[in-house]
């Protein structure tokens, strides 16, 4: 059972997007049931219950379950509207990691390296941010001191929850910066009611996340880091998102900002808490709220929090009868969907424990795309728990996703020094404990940084981090996206060598464009 639950009364959050509609119109409730936005804010809960929400938006397609009630995205297949599927979709899809058995013109268009502004996935993903920071505006708008009358202790409480809803909407602009360059921007100052948001340049952007999580963290009005806020952001979060923007500020052309990373990745090594899990494969199961690895998951819950987009998507999503999912794996469901091509299974050595793949009756090349039993079954994610009990639901998972965790930071830390900053021989200590938990002894541990390459650093973060969504963010920050070969790259099944550089970004939505005369497209696009 987790700590964290998306419970949100639905009265709360109707009255929360009514002050959008009629904050400036003189009206009189009809009953003394009836919820306004004067009223929405008066009870002790109805802030936590909005924050709630806030969070539930990374993990579930509405407040009904999985179906087409009570959603968030209306129209939408629930399942690829949740923000975990999409968000995965974008950065694995698009690369050497994954390749999906199924097929329509916006999975191809990922997997081929050929989408454009119509792409359905493109549109989800953004779309989805942007509820996530309307949500996050109304609530800093509606919970300023001047606003509310609640106790000292109430109050500080709240500041509390406004810290955590700056932080979650940082990570979404990050996301939209990395994703989509130039996007609009709006804040809890901008206006109510139907205006056309002004476009903003990376260069703002960046400027304004590095700005507002700094900000954040030092109020240190964060949650602390404890098993009661599993789930929640805390500091070491915020700084997971910082150093994220300043690894890959050069992207963005915003310079070199290695020294930065280094210094908030260390914080987070050095006095976040957290520890490497000693066993890999317990970081991807149903109770891996127990892992002291993860800094942030996407919670998950087979009973409370359920969507056909989130872990459900990465366990029956790789799985085919065959695999005796519900007694071997947890999870009733096999989709015959998405599964590993020959470029991620290569690159393992025999004895290294993070090559989780079903291999039988399967081929290890993917020479027809549409054949799932070509390319080997990723079994990282399970619905079982650590002891090999059964998790809640056999429909559902319990497994969270991990957004981030120590092992990433680890690896980003390495990738700093390698670029001259931070503690060289710190770094060998790191690259080597991720070494000892692949293989359960020291024969691939490094005695210096200068025996390791970036090319060999980023092969090394992919067999470290396969399908948790880091791959296209880190083939684009090492230089490889449009130059590295791999299978059905641009629709070859050998794959191309090169593509074209507009698909550095993801085009802005058509639909987007088309309603605001202020956004320009993307160069290409």
């Amino acid at each position: 059972m987790k700590s964290f639950k998306y419970i949100i009364p639905a009265a709360i959050l109707t009255g929360m997007f009514l002050s959008s509609c009629v904050k400036d119109l003189d009206v009189t409730p009809l009953t003394t049931t009836t919820v306004t936005s004067a009223t929405a804010w008066d009870s002790d809960t109805s802030a936590d219950c909005i924050v709630a929400k806030i969070y539930s938006t990374f993990a579930i397609p509405g407040q009904s379950g999985p179906g087409n009630d009570g959603v968030d995205i209306v129209g939408a297949d629930q399942g690829e509207a949740s923000f975990t599927r999409s968000y995965w979709n974008l950065e694995e899809l698009t690369t050497d990691e994954a390749k999906v058995a199924w097929s329509d013109e916006a999975l191809n268009g990922l997997q081929y390296c050929n989408w454009g502004p119509a792409n359905r996935f493109i549109m989800l993903n953004y779309d989805r941010l942007y509820i996530t920071i309307a949500y996050c505006n109304e609530f800093l708008n509606q919970t300023t001191d001047n606003k509310l009358s609640v106790s000292d202790s109430r109050l500080k409480e709240i500041h509390t929850l406004r810290a955590e809803v700056r932080t979650l909407r940082a990570l979404s602009y990050y996301i939209l910066l990395n994703f989509y360059g130039n996007v609009p921007f709006t804040d809890e100052n901008s206006g109510i009611g139907a205006y056309l948001p002004e476009q903003k340049d990376r260069s703002f952007l960046f400027s304004w996340v590095e700005n507002e999580l700094k900000s954040v963290i030092d109020s240190n009005e964060l949650p602390t880091k404890s098993a009661a806020n599993y789930g929640t952001v805390n500091k070491y979060v915020a700084e997971m998102i910082l150093a994220n923007l300043y690894m890959n500020a050069e992207v963005y052309n915003q310079g070199s900002h290695y020294d930065e990373a280094a210094s908030v990745l260390e914080d987070i090594i050095d006095n976040g808490g957290y520890s490497l899990e000693g066993n890999y494969a317990y970081n991807f199961q149903a109770d891996n709220n127990l892992s002291p690895e993860i800094i942030f998951p996407i919670v998950y819950d087979g009973i409370y929090a359920q969507s056909y987009g989130g872990t459900l998507y990465l366990t029956a999503g790789a799985y085919d009868a065959d695999m005796n999912p519900g007694a071997d794996l947890g999870i009733a469901g096999s989709w015959d969907d998405i599964r590993a091509p020959q470029d991620l299974s290569q690159i393992f050595e025999s004895g290294d424990s993070r090559a989780m793949f079903f291999k039988t009756d399967r081929e290890q090349v993917i020479a027809d795309n549409n054949n799932f039993k070509q390319g080997w079954s990723v079994v990282k994610y399970t619905n079982l728990k650590r002891d090999g009990s059964k998790a809640s639901s056999a429909d559902f998972p319990d497994t969270d996703f991990p957004f981030y965790r120590l092992a990433d930071a680890y690896l980003l830390y390495v990738e700093a020094s390698l670029h001259g900053s931070g503690d060289k021989a710190k770094a060998v200590g790191l690259y080597n404990q991720i070494q000892e938990r692949a293989f359960g002894d020291k024969s691939h541990n490094i005695g210096s940084l200068s025996e390791i390459t970036l090319d060999q650093l980023l092969e090394e973060r992919s067999r470290e981090l396969y399908w948790e969504g880091h791959r296209r963010t880190d083939l684009i920050r090492f230089g490889k996206y449009l130059t590295k070969s791999w299978a059905f790259k641009g629709g070859n099944a050998n794959g191309i060598s090169n593509i074209d550089s507009k698909y550095l970004l993801f085009p802005l939505p058509s639909t987007d464009v088309s309603a605001n005369s202020n956004l320009k497209q993307n160069e290409g696009f």
